[in-house]
């Protein structure tokens, strides 16, 4: 008797392993393929999907959504994500200077020169006879600040400016308190440097010695 439930388990037993072999065998899913993966996360997430590395039977992808970024870790047989994360050093995205400058010129007119400091883009703009300075921000777009640059007050009868004359255009810039004004020959005319202090801000104003045009701004950035 004990022999033959033996031999009923060892039965039972081998009738199981063959069902599971033509499961196997004839019912499983073929494993997705590089394409399909990409499909698949991004139906799953709602994202756009940036790079994919096949490592062994899984498939590691980063992909983008709200201006968020993250890993995958995708099984391509089973189609079940093993692992998710967020790049916490990445999960905003800075806009383009290609990107400022269209959001720039369809607002301001004509864009001169563009700078990112950190997270701030620098921008002047000019429009007919107005000359800007923008400061925005690098992630929105969203202009922070906006200083006029155009200079007032110019000489009359085209002789140079005094240096009174070239401290009043860098105060019409930055209201403070100048703390030196320096002269500099050069070809085009001369310009004056005038240093600006406030108690939050710090600059140096290049300004032509005959046109009485801000040339450029300098900030300081330990002030």
């Amino acid at each position: 008797m004990k022999r033959w439930l033996i031999i009923g388990i060892v039965s039972l037993i081998m009738a199981s392993i063959i069902l599971l072999f033509i499961q196997n065998r004839f019912f499983q899913a073929e494993p997705f393929n590089e394409a399909e993966a990409i499909q698949h996360i991004e139906t799953i997430y709602n994202g756009q999907v940036k790079e994919t590395e096949k490592r062994g039977n899984d498939y590691r992808m980063v992909f983008v959504r709200d201006r968020a970024i993250y890993t995958v870790l995708l099984d391509a047989a089973s189609g079940q994500v093993r692992e998710l994360r967020l790049k916490e050093a990445e999960r905003k995205l800075l806009l383009s200077e290609k990107q400022i400058k269209q959001l720039m010129e369809s607002t301001y007119g004509e864009v001169e020169k563009i700078k990112l400091n950190q997270t701030i883009y620098t921008v002047q703009v000019e429009n007919k006879d107005t000359q800007k300075e923008l400061t925005i921000d690098a992630y929105t777009g969203k202009v922070l600040t906006e200083k006029d640059m155009q200079p007032v007050n110019q000489p009359e009868g085209g002789g140079m400016l005094s240096e009174q004359q070239a401290i009043k255009i860098a105060l019409q810039q930055l209201n403070g308190e100048v703390d030196s004004v320096d002269y500099e020959e050069a070809e085009d005319g001369g310009y004056y440097l005038v240093e600006i202090e406030t108690k939050d801000e710090e600059a140096v104003f290049q300004i032509h010695a005959i046109s009485g045009q801000v040339m450029s701004v300098t900030w300081d950035k330990d002030h």
